[in-house]
């Protein structure tokens, strides 16, 4: 297909106005041309002028590019359509990449895949007016999607880990655009804060006999979110004193990275433990909501705590969504009023546990295992740094040496 070259009219020295072919090239500058621009194609062995639409010249290109595949097309016999249609027989459409990607990872735990499948159906809202195949996916339309999340004010460990699924996608199929890693938002890793004594102390103190249970299982197990969510009477082996995670489809539950593991559990919850089993309130999960499901909202109800126990920093402020339905709206709150402190997540229980049994003496590799981590490097990241008034005398004792 011979595409038409692209001209502008500009006004000779002379006087007359003249077509000027737009020619592209090294040390050539483009960037400032405007439209009007025009084409010349042939049409029925005739050559004609036409004004395109575009006003600027990269939708010019673009244009010309579809004239051509019009008179083409006319001149095959065929419309547009159908020559559009034969040509684009071999390409991936976009919305079909994301359904088989999506398929892919079926397999992967439910929470993943509601990040894939949210984050994939955001893109393609984003990008699909002008994104039909995916090879049409570029470092700009990357950048696109970027600068939207930008304006929707996401965190910047958001907006990485959402471009980073479809750097995944893309890999997946075979296309090379990525953004270039300095245009990337910088995300800080997180340093291991475990609770403090004194916090532990305060939390516990303003809880509830039920909410006691729960959070010492997340203390004394280590385990993430969704493995407490999950945990189930059989997996409680009392008399080794452990807690198997395991994979439970019919509940949609997979452990990370598919891996289940066994975790010991320390006398005290144990006793707790067996104490709750007399009474149990569900005859298969330890802990349920106030419909009698798994209950999957530890994280909120910890947060209400922390402020009830008087623990929030008041410094934290955050952007919350209000209402329902049409009223909905976005409003921005501060920890000294409401239960938001980010001081406060179900992950500092797992750090805390991590550290604990690391000062114990356990050795890493053993709580590498408990953790269910796959490399060594990222339980490391788990040990917190020992609090210093426990080094005291350690700490005396190198400033006299």
């Amino acid at each position: 297909m011979s595409i038409p070259s692209l001209y502008i009219r500009e006004k000779s020295a002379s006087g007359p106005w003249r077509y000027r072919r737009v020619k592209e090239g090294r040390g050539l500058k483009t960037g400032d041309l405007t439209g009007p621009f025009f084409a010349r194609p042939f049409l029925n062995g005739k050559q004609f002028w036409k004004q395109l639409l575009a006003e600027t010249l990269a939708h010019a290109k673009k244009e010309v590019s579809q004239l051509g595949a019009g008179i083409a097309a006319q001149a095959q016999g065929f419309t547009v359509a159908q020559v559009e249609t034969r040509n684009n027989a071999s390409r991936v459409p976009l919305a079909t990449a994301i359904e088989t990607y999506l398929e892919q990872k079926s397999g992967k735990s439910q929470k993943t895949v509601y990040q894939y499948k949210r984050t994939l159906n955001e893109f393609q809202d984003v990008v699909g007016r002008k994104v039909r195949y995916l090879d049409e996916v570029t470092e700009n339309v990357l950048r696109t999607y970027k600068k939207s999340m930008e304006a929707e004010d996401y965190a910047g460990k958001t907006i990485d880990t959402r471009l980073n699924i479809i750097f995944f996608l893309l890999k997946k199929n075979g296309i090379a655009a990525r953004i270039p890693r300095d245009e990337m938002p910088v995300v800080e890793e997180e340093v291991a804060v475990p609770y403090t004594g004194n916090e532990l102390t305060k939390l516990f103190a303003a809880m509830t006999d039920e909410e006691e249970i729960r959070y010492k299982f997340f203390l004394g197990s280590g385990c993430r979110d969704k493995e407490v969510t999950f945990a189930a009477w059989n997996d409680i082996d009392f008399d080794k004193k452990t807690y198997h995670v395991r994979r439970k489809e019919d509940v949609g539950f997979t452990p990370k990275s598919h891996e289940s593991r066994t975790i010991p559990l320390p006398d005290s919850l144990i006793a707790f433990l067996r104490a709750r089993r007399k009474t149990a309130p569900h005859e298969r999960w330890l802990f349920i909501n106030e419909e009698d499901r798994p209950d999957n909202h530890f994280l909120r109800k910890l947060k209400r705590i922390a402020k009830r126990a008087g623990l929030n920093c008041g410094q934290c402020r955050t952007i919350i969504t209000e209402g329902r339905y049409e009223k909905r709206k976005k409003v921005e709150v501060s920890c000294k009023e409401r239960p938001v402190c980010e001081h406060f997540y179900l992950h500092r229980f797992r750090k805390t546990c991590a550290t604990r049994w690391h000062e114990a003496g356990i050795p890493i590799r053993t709580i590498q295992n408990w953790l269910g981590h796959k490399s060594l490097e990222t339980t490391m990241i788990y040990l917190g740094v020992t609090d210093s008034e426990k080094l005291r005398t350690n700490i005396n004792a190198a400033f006299l040496s």
